[in-house]
């Protein structure tokens, strides 16, 4: 046998090529695969698709969902103090498939809540649209701690009748306490007014959700979650308000309304460089935590949508605007005209007849006279002008969307009165914060800011979702006006009508004012309602606070501004500063006003790019110091009689040899000729008596304004 032979028939290790036929079987199977997925692909394709409704809801009930919840967001203060919280509190849900006898035990419940037995009752017997009794009722939600022990027995009796749900509800820790700048949350959980309803998009929390498959009990299966989706908002806010001097602003509200026997009180302290608010409040309030048993308008904040007229508080703007064009000194001689005089049509009278002085004194005296010269010299437009540059006639902040603007008509449509009124406060209404804020423009060296009381917003990761952003100052005022205006607002709380506002441990600046109200029946000004204000700054050396106090209506006889409100700055002025550990600045002695005469021998203009606007242009003839030379008019004048008794008139009347005419009994409430005219040109003096008791001040009374004309 030949080796060599024998090999070359060796047989090939994968066997000869495959023959037809089972090149034709493998054909078949592939055809067979292809067409089983095929299928696979079509009944995926009709049941996502085009889903059997019987079998979709067989998979449905299979599923559950489970929210979740997270409190709404807290509120704190500057430092860190919590104002309003969520808080979680028993409801009484009942199953009505589950009560055998629902009447009975409507009367249980409606006994130990004290509710309507019948509201009770068609709780428990509530059905469906397809009559059907419902399995879940809330009966009475958020209970109290005592309501929910006085039904302890009866739901442990009920079994699964009767159950205790816990519900999420609104907590206010401080009860009242800043309740107008917090405002309140209704059972829905959403915000109503104040800081709640202005920012309730930040401490809204939307509530997440967990979907799952459920097993027969219709218990989430967790290991077989098909969905999670976690809750979002409920960002903590963060104000500028500080507790603590919320509550002594408060507390001396409380007492100035007993005291005055006032119906309604209302303060503001701010930072006048940032114009950061740390109090806000007034009084009447009303309890958060209750929120609905209190009208609409009890829960709205007066200091933003309440305006009133300022009375002489106003005349900060008139004095600033005439120190800042050089019209004025602090030592520029003013004939106040022996307190009254008629430039415009009616008769203008001061509380304190002054002749001839300074206007630093005509100022700490409040001298209408003295201003209502300036503003002539100053002009329509012109006053016009720095009343808007004080920010009046425009909401103060955006934290108030529904702050009022305040009543105040262009130059165009003011009256022949308006250059006597306006300078002293008339013919313009105000809110709290457009007054705060115009005296921060002089306590902090001449800047307008714009008031602010929600600082920041953070979500619960700690991120920031909110930041207050201070917009630039404006500069309104020079360094030197606003420096010459603090040492005559000192001068006012020294030496004029806001003493009752000083106090030993910080010297202090500010201006009083009184002006009457408006008549709800009418037009003109009621005899018997006042506003009383005081608004003004400390410590003189570096002002830190500003603080704006108003009385309305107050029932007492010593119804003004210095009597009323200066002891209530003086309290709150005090605290606030101590609590802030702002460093002393007693008074130490008297303002030196020959000082502030030599450094304003050169005044500071208007800026120039507003020289145009701003430029000296005196539309009216008044002479702040007018020389009197007809020989009719030389010569005592005719005295006020207002408030007088009639044996006081007679008397005074005999003494200048003044004959008169006198009709009714009481008190005198009208005069003819007015106040001031020169004897000589009286013939007969008619005086008009009423037995309405005069809600004119005594000799000691720390007083300001005079009675405005009325009809204004």
């Amino acid at each position: 046998m030949i080796h060599g032979e024998s090999g070359s028939h060796e047989t090939k290790p994968y066997g000869p090529p495959p023959g037809v036929t089972q090149r034709n079987r493998l054909w078949l199977l592939a055809a067979i695969s292809c067409l089983f997925f095929l299928l696979i692909a079509a009944r995926l394709v009709q049941v996502h698709a085009f889903p059997d409704p019987g079998r979709l809801a067989q998979s449905q009930r299979n599923i559950g969902r489970r929210p979740l919840h997270e409190s709404r967001g807290d509120i704190i203060d500057a430092n860190n103090t919590l104002l309003a919280t969520d808080r979680q509190l028993q409801s009484l849900w009942a199953d009505p498939t589950r009560i055998d006898d629902p009447l009975r035990l409507a009367q249980r419940i409606s006994v130990a809540l004290g509710l309507n037995e019948d509201h009770v009752y068609e709780r428990l017997t509530r059905r469906d649209s397809q009559g059907r009794l419902r399995r879940g009722v809330p009966v009475r939600r958020w209970l109290s701690e005592a309501e929910s022990e006085a039904l302890r027995d009866l739901v442990d009796s009920a079994g699964r009748a009767l159950w205790y749900q816990e519900e999420p509800t609104r907590y206010y820790p401080h009860g009242e306490l800043a309740s107008h700048v917090l405002g309140f949350v209704n059972r829905e959980h959403v915000g109503g007014a104040g800081v709640e309803g202005r920012f309730d998009a930040h401490l809204r929390s939307v509530p997440g959700e967990v979907v799952s498959r459920v097993d027969a009990h219709r218990t989430l299966l967790h290991s077989l979650t098909l969905e999670t989706r976690p809750p979002e908002g409920g960002d903590t806010v963060q104000l500028t308000l500080d507790a603590r001097i919320q509550h002594t602003l408060e507390q001396e509200l409380d007492n100035a309304l007993e005291m005055a026997e006032a119906s309604r009180a209302m303060g503001m302290v701010m930072d006048p460089h940032t114009g950061a608010i740390r109090a806000m409040a007034t009084r009447p309030s009303y309890n958060p935590n209750h929120f609905s048993r209190y009208t609409e308008e009890e829960r709205t904040n007066p200091l933003t949508v309440h305006t009133f007229e300022p009375g002489s508080v106003f005349k900060i703007v008139t004095a600033a605007a005439a120190l800042e064009h050089g019209i004025v000194t602090p030592e520029t001689l003013i004939d106040c005209e022996d307190g009254g005089f008629n430039p415009y049509g009616h008769y203008i009278r001061d509380f304190y007849a002054l002749g001839v002085v300074p206007f630093y004194e005509a100022y700490a005296q409040s001298s209408n006279v003295a201003l209502i010269k300036l503003a002539a010299e100053l002009g329509p437009e012109r006053l016009e002008a720095w009343i808007r540059r004080f920010g009046f006639g425009e909401p103060s902040s955006r934290d108030f969307p529904a702050e009022e603007p305040g009543r105040f008509r262009p130059v165009e449509q003011w009256s022949r009165y308006s250059m006597g009124s306006l300078p002293m406060g008339q013919e313009i209404s105000v809110t709290v914060p457009q007054l705060a804020r115009a005296f921060s423009a002089i306590a902090n060296g001449g800047f307008l800011v714009r008031p602010y009381m929600v600082e920041s917003a953070t979500n619960r990761d700690g991120e920031m979702t909110y930041q207050h952003e201070p917009e630039p100052p404006q500069r309104i005022l020079s360094a030197h006006t606003a420096e010459v205006m603090q040492a005559l607002s000192h001068i006012v709380v020294t030496e004029g009508t806001g003493r009752r506002a000083s106090m030993e441990q910080y010297r202090a600046g500010g201006k009083t004012g009184t002006a009457q109200m408006a008549r709800l029946d009418g037009p003109g000004y009621d005899p018997n309602r006042f506003t009383a204000i005081f608004g003004g700054f400390a410590p003189i050396a570096q002002p830190e606070l500003v603080t704006v106090i108003v009385v309305q209506e107050p029932g007492i006889r010593q119804r003004y501004g210095g009597y009323i409100c200066g002891p209530v700055f003086k309290e709150v002025m005090r605290e606030s500063l101590a609590m802030l550990q702002v460093p002393e600045d007693p008074v130490l002695k008297p303002v030196d006003v020959a000082e502030l005469q030599n450094e304003a021998e050169h005044p500071n203009p208007a800026p120039p790019e507003e020289a145009d606007e701003y430029s000296i242009r005196p539309l009216d003839s008044l002479q702040l110091v007018e020389l009197e030379t007809d020989l009719r008019t030389v010569g005592p004048r005719l005295p006020d009689f207002e408030g007088k008794t009639k044996r006081e008139a007679q008397t005074k009347l005999t003494s200048l040899e003044v004959q008169w005419s006198m009709s009714g009994a009481g008190w005198v409430i009208e005069q003819d000729p007015p106040p001031g005219t020169p004897l000589g040109e009286v013939e007969v003096c008619r005086l008009v008596f009423s037995n309405r008791e005069p809600s004119i001040g005594n000799e000691n009374d720390e007083a300001e304004d005079a009675m405005p004309p009325s009809g204004l």
